[in-house]
């Protein structure tokens, strides 16, 4: 019954979708950007301009800063002018920082191209959702998110083994300068879908009123966004910034079997993100059972991992265990996005998922800033080598330790999570108080 409604609105829909396509083909290049850089290039970068730890996790934590920050303003110019107009701005940025990227000869313009690419990739998963909560009917939201997020994390899963395997025939400088002009190639598609599918403007909205007044003061806006920031922030940092080097540094795993392992977490973080809106719905539309479900499993399996690094030698592949059962607890992202939007106004669908991920990006930035500092301090226990420099495997388990406290508050506040069954209870709430 539920396919068949879909499918009905499809085909009623067929110009719509096909934008969507081209929306989805951006956002699935700005997530293979968010997880390339640094952690499967750490290495690369690292000897390449002669930088510290920090300097490379800076890298990756200025590109979140920038995209977190802007996730706020994205929603409430979705919100206001349309999710397709946000896009073709914010892919005219994104390609031109990642054609320029790779061309870079100092950290400084390499910082710069990273901005440039963060500004204008915060643009892409808000304006998806922005015209997905306008094409379908609400109540199926969750659901055919996590199938569109299926898509953004192919992305980010060719920055895995996919992006190592080019780096290593290719160099990195050509491999990301040969995304550059595949990105390039996908924004004027996109123009040219403009052109050939009219999009009726969209209605005028109020949203900085909503954002302010409504939003920002709903109480369980705040709840929902702890366990939100928290768990996607540890799991981003193992991701995409620290994972591979921590595999190869501190569990005896080379650089290629390293990208494999992020390469499978992350394919288990996509199936099961991409179920993880079906399951909801088999259980009556019911969120907080699979939310707090997912932040059990997360604060378990970081104190699994850190068990592991008590013997750090050939470890690879219980390492591996631990990171795909992340990519399991990180799934249930479509579920508090979902949550979010639904405790909120709903004509406020951009701003309310903006906020939500603004904090969730400025997180993850945060926490890849101290990984680097953490390593920093243990410089001196390091090995340099001509490849790489290798630090000890005390600076993982302190970081990892952060990781856990910090995953006990989210699995405690899992538990205050309101449940909406798919329902707008914003009006509800309003009516109560």
């Amino acid at each position: 019954m539920i396919a068949t409604q879909i499918f009905q609105q499809a085909r009623q829909k067929r110009p719509e979708l096909i934008m969507l396509g081209g929306m989805i083909a951006l956002y699935f290049l700005s997530y293979f950007q968010r997880v390339a850089v640094p952690g499967t290039v750490f290495n690369e970068l690292q000897v390449d301009f002669n930088a510290s730890a920090g300097s490379i996790t800076t890298l990756g934590a200025l590109f979140l800063y920038v995209y977190g920050f802007w996730q706020i303003f994205a929603g409430l110019l979705a919100d206001r002018f349309g999710g397709w107009r946000m896009l073709l701005i914010g892919g005219v940025l994104m390609t031109a920082g990642a054609l320029v990227f790779p061309l870079a000869r100092s950290l400084t313009l390499l910082y710069t191209t990273r901005m440039l690419l963060a500004f204008g990739a915060s643009f892409m998963y808000i304006s998806m959702v922005k015209e997905l909560d306008t094409l379908f009917d609400r109540r199926h939201f969750a659901m055919l998110l996590s199938a569109l997020l299926f898509f953004g994390y192919a992305g980010g899963l060719f920055g895995t083994l996919p992006l190592e395997r080019a780096v290593n025939w290719f160099g990195w400088r050509t491999s990301f300068l040969a995304i550059g002009v595949l990105t390039a190639g996908v924004l004027l598609g996109n123009f040219w879908l403009t052109k050939k599918i009219r999009r009726p403007p969209p209605p005028s909205r109020r949203a900085p009123r909503l954002f302010i007044k409504d939003i920002i003061r709903n109480r369980h806006s705040w709840i929902i966004i702890i366990p939100s920031a928290i768990n996607f922030s540890i799991y981003f940092l193992l991701q995409a910034s620290i994972g591979k080097k921590m595999l190869s540094d501190a569990c005896g795993a080379n650089s290629s079997k390293a990208a494999t392992i992020m390469f499978c977490m992350l394919l288990t973080c996509m199936v099961f993100t991409s179920l993880s809106g079906f399951f909801s719905r088999l259980i009556g539309n019911r969120r907080k059972p699979l939310i707090i479900g997912g932040t059990s499993l997360t604060i378990g399996t970081l104190i699994f991992m850190r068990w592991i690094l008590a013997y750090p030698a050939n470890t690879a592949g219980l390492m591996a265990i631990g990171c795909i059962l992340l990519g399991v607890g990180v799934s249930i992202s479509p579920l508090l996005a979902s949550t979010m939007k639904e405790v909120n106004p709903e004509e406020a669908a951009a701003t309310s998922v903006g906020l939500g991920n603004c904090l969730s990006y400025l997180c993850v930035a945060v926490t890849t800033n101290m990984a680097g500092l953490v390593m920093d301090a243990f410089r001196t226990q390091a090995v340099a080598t001509a490849q790489a420099i290798i630090y000890p495997v005390s600076a993982y388990r302190m970081i990892l330790l952060g990781c856990i406290v910090a995953a006990t508050v989210s699995w405690g506040s899992s538990f205050l999570i309101s449940e909406t069954r798919g329902l707008c209870t914003y009006r509800r709430a309003q009516k109560n108080n």
